[in-house]
């Protein structure tokens, strides 16, 4: 158990030293309770004190009472600032890992997942390094301190005799811990699920409602969410086996120790003052049989829960540090030389030769049929897959020994997926420069050609977007990407259909203002409608991963090939339009 746990633990090693030391001086102290207690019942029971023999044992309870206090504040805040610690620790390293994975590990990975490892999971763990430290050292250390102080202050007999049915716990709580690991994997997966039903339904809404499929949507969920109910129950059968099994042999103890003490009090072997602390040590034997209950409990559930996590913090992380590269010179010029690429889950490659310069303050347009290699080329760029990178040149370098980091820097993306965060339209374009001036903000928001419906909007900039932009259009959430992306005012900028949703006059004017403000950087774009590339300095088109077309609008034109075809289609469905 210690292997799973030992990397956080070392980090608090201090706090848990202290707080150990605290607990155990506790767990000691209130060994005094039952023992004073005990030879004040003899007393008075044989009539041998005085007032001031009593107010010196009742000063002496009291002073024991309050030391039990603040040695209870001192490992409480001790064991439980260094389990807060650890679940901050926790969510830290798991985001880290997360930020420094290519895109393949999501691909893998849920989005339901992750965030279950990112609460769930590493609450049960903050619960084990909390309580569970406290139910681990008061179920081992404290039952055989106590025990020891019973056999030599009261009786060995009684006491042995007392505490045989104990053992019977430990072993039924073993057995049954085994499977509550198990089930708790499976309440971990199931809560996974759900997670994923929810996202799906919330950032989905309007597609759900639209196709009307909101019946079938609620039948899933419902189905995930049983799923979970049920998984719950049998973890908590198993559970709930744990609470009767110390019920019924810590009163069997009771009944022994009661029976067996009445006779030995009877032979005289023993006091009655004895029997009440013996009674009384008996009932402090209790908690740790529950806490041992409670700590294999907690055990077999972080523990599951610390291999689900350990699963994503031992997965190879592809974004390595890159001080040590090559930072971007410009102005920049991007060559690939016969690229050829597949998916790490592709047999077949899904670009073929690819022989490309993109060259500084030049626009390049990218068309073909759906599925033809465009965003796969745009992702050769952006480095979201970790593969051989020998054929990509940034200027001379080979793009292996660029530092990423410096090239993003120089990089404006908007992909086919817009990412709009619950936040106000402004700090949703100014995530791509939080310091940028008013100024600024409004010349991105007007190359972007969305100044008209931010002043439609009561709120204007100041509008909250909703979950994933539930509360904007396609063609809104297109054009707060894109001028989220011109606000840093990119030597690169990317725009992968970027401009599906928008109206044809909004598309021109789009189009026009990136011509006229960025003649002298680099745009390259991803589309479907010749008319967004037709005025871009090259253009090409890919047909099942390979470059067919090359050239600019008037020499494609001259060839009888896709690009004139899908023109004068385009045109035509335009007309009819």
């Amino acid at each position: 158990m210690y292997k799973k746990f030992k990397w956080f633990i070392k980090y608090y090693k201090k706090y848990y030293i202290i707080g150990v030391i605290f607990l155990l001086l506790s767990d000691i102290v209130s060994l005094f309770l039952p023992y004073i207690i005990g030879k004040l019942i003899d007393l008075i029971y044989n009539n041998s004190i005085d007032l001031n023999n009593f107010i010196k044992i009742i000063s002496f309870t009291i002073f024991v009472v309050i030391l039990k206090y603040f040695l209870a504040m001192g490992w409480s805040y001790n064991v439980f600032k260094a389990s807060g610690s650890i679940e901050y620790l926790a969510r830290n390293k798991l985001m880290r890992k997360f930020l420094n994975q290519s895109q393949e590990f999501f691909e893998k990975n849920s989005t339901g997942s992750l965030m279950g490892k990112s609460t769930n999971d590493i609450s049960q763990i903050s619960i084990m390094a909390g309580y569970g430290t406290l139910a681990l050292i008061d179920s081992t250390i404290l039952p055989f301190s106590i025990i020891l102080v019973m056999i030599f202050t009261i009786d060995l007999r009684l006491t042995l005799l007392s505490i045989l049915p104990l053992p019977f716990i430990a072993i039924i709580y073993f057995k049954i811990g085994d499977k509550i690991y198990d089930k708790s994997k499976k309440v971990n997966q199931s809560f996974d699920r759900l997670n994923d039903s929810v996202l799906e339904d919330a950032e989905g809404i309007r597609l759900i409602r639209v196709f009307n499929i909101v019946e079938n949507r609620r039948k899933i969920f419902y189905k995930n969410a049983d799923e979970l109910a049920t998984n719950n129950i049998i973890l908590a059968k198993y559970q709930a086996l744990l609470a009767p099994v110390e019920r019924i042999i810590t009163s069997l103890t009771f009944i022994i120790a009661i029976g067996f003490g009445s006779y030995l009090m009877r032979l005289g072997k023993i006091s009655i003052g004895q029997i009440v602390s013996f009674t009384y040590y008996l009932n402090m034997l209790v908690w740790p049989m529950y806490a041992l209950g409670d700590f294999i409990n907690l055990k077999e559930q972080a523990s599951a829960a610390m291999d689900r996590i350990d699963e994503t913090l031992n997965y190879k992380e592809e974004i390595k540090n890159t001080d040590n590269k090559k930072s971007v010179n410009l102005p920049l010029n991007i060559e690939f030389d016969n690229h050829n690429f597949k998916y790490p889950s592709s047999k077949e490659n899904i670009l073929n030769e690819i022989n490309l310069s993109i060259k500084n303050s030049k626009s390049l347009g990218i068309l073909g049929k759906t599925s033809s290699g465009k965003t796969t080329l745009i992702k050769q760029i952006l480095d979201l897959y970790k593969v051989d990178k020998s054929d990509i040149y940034f200027n001379d370098d080979i793009s292996s020994d660029i530092s990423f980091k410096s090239f993003k820097e120089n990089l404006g993306y908007v992909p086919q997926e817009n990412m709009i965060f619950s936040d106000t339209l402004r700090n949703n374009i100014l995530f791509a420069k939080e310091d940028a001036s008013d100024e600024e903000l409004n010349f991105a928001i007007e190359i972007a050609d969305f100044n008209k419906d931010i002043a439609d909007f009561p709120e204007g900039l100041e509008t909250i977007t909703g979950e994933k932009g539930v509360s904007l259009s396609g063609g809104q959430k297109q054009r707060l990407s894109i001028a989220r992306a011109v606000l840093k005012n990119p030597e690169i900028l990317i725009l992968d259909d970027a401009m599906s949703a928008v109206d044809a006059n909004t598309e021109k004017n789009i189009i026009t203002n990136l011509n006229k403000y960025r003649s002298n950087k680099t745009t390259i774009i991803v589309a479907h409608r010749i008319s967004q590339v037709q005025n871009c300095d090259e253009i090409i088109v890919l047909e099942d991963g390979k470059i067919v077309e090359k050239g600019n609008h008037y020499e494609l034109m001259k060839n009888d090939k896709w690009y004139k075809k899908q023109y004068e289609n385009q045109i035509l469905g335009d007309m009819y339009d």
